[in-house]
């Protein structure tokens, strides 16, 4: 399966993905989730030490 076929690719009621298909479609699926995992983490850590910084500078 090309690139451009699992980003077009839609399931639907009338034809079901073959395991070869599926196997990507999910594999490609849970790396995109995993990169949007780290990005979200990164800016989660990155926020929340910036938030300690500010109310430790408060408390000095």
């Amino acid at each position: 399966m090309s690139e451009k076929d699992y980003k077009s690719y839609r399931f639907n009621s009338s034809s079901e993905p073959s395991d070869e298909m599926l196997d990507y479609l999910m594999s490609k699926a849970a790396q995109e989730v995993r990169k949007s995992n780290k990005e979200v983490d990164k800016a989660f850590f990155e926020n929340l030490r910036l938030l300690s910084k500010e109310r430790k500078s408060e408390w000095k």
